[in-house]
């Protein structure tokens, strides 16, 4: 039998190739070197506190420090760091990292409370699970979410994730020190 399980070389697309993806009024697009202003300025320049407590950021990040980033995984074959963008407005990140044997790390970060709930994190998982899964041909994808985190990971849950394990991170601050780790197939992804 012939296996039908694609290389890492041949399962990534080129990155110029990648399409917006549209979900309401909101897309996502792969990050360019001339977002670099705007993605500080929205994301780091004054950190949200309430971003702060579900991200577990703790410091604070230069605009030399962004540069250095974006123009470092733009560069990396083995990550797709999506804007999420109401209109033209930078107003969150989801990110495909670590990609190889057909598996990926999963994140996301909304920059600002006012667009929690609003099903904009839904939405944005939902298209870059589908990218990953149809485009990428992926078989899996894992993430890891504070167990404080209860929108999150009801989030994580609806779309089939499941909790596989637990990790103790011994020198972390003590709302910190638990992370859950959650996986999803690709058989059950459900949308």
């Amino acid at each position: 039998m012939k296996s039908t399980v694609q290389s890492d070389n041949e399962q990534k697309i080129k990155k110029e190739n990648v399409n917006i993806l549209k979900f309401g009024e909101y897309h996502l697009r792969l990050i360019k070197v001339n977002d670099i202003e705007a993605y500080y300025k929205s994301g780091f320049e004054q950190l949200d506190n309430e971003v702060k407590y579900y991200t577990g950021s703790t410091g604070s990040f230069t605009k030399e420090q962004i540069t250095t980033y974006v123009n470092t995984v733009i560069e990396n074959p083995s990550r797709y760091d999506f804007l999420i963008l109401d209109r033209n407005e930078i107003i969150g990140e989801v990110v495909l990292s670590e990609i190889e044997n057909n598996n990926a790390h999963y994140r996301i970060c909304i920059f600002n409370k006012e667009y929690f709930s609003k099903g904009i994190g839904f939405n944005a998982t939902e298209k870059l699970l589908g990218f990953a899964f149809k485009a990428l041909g992926l078989e899996s994808i894992e993430l890891e979410v504070f167990p404080f985190n209860d929108r999150g990971i009801a989030l994580y849950k609806k779309l089939g994730f499941e909790i596989t394990g637990e990790i103790i991170d011994e020198e972390a601050d003590s709302l910190y020190k638990n992370i859950y780790t959650m996986k999803l197939k690709v058989e059950d992804f459900k949308y």
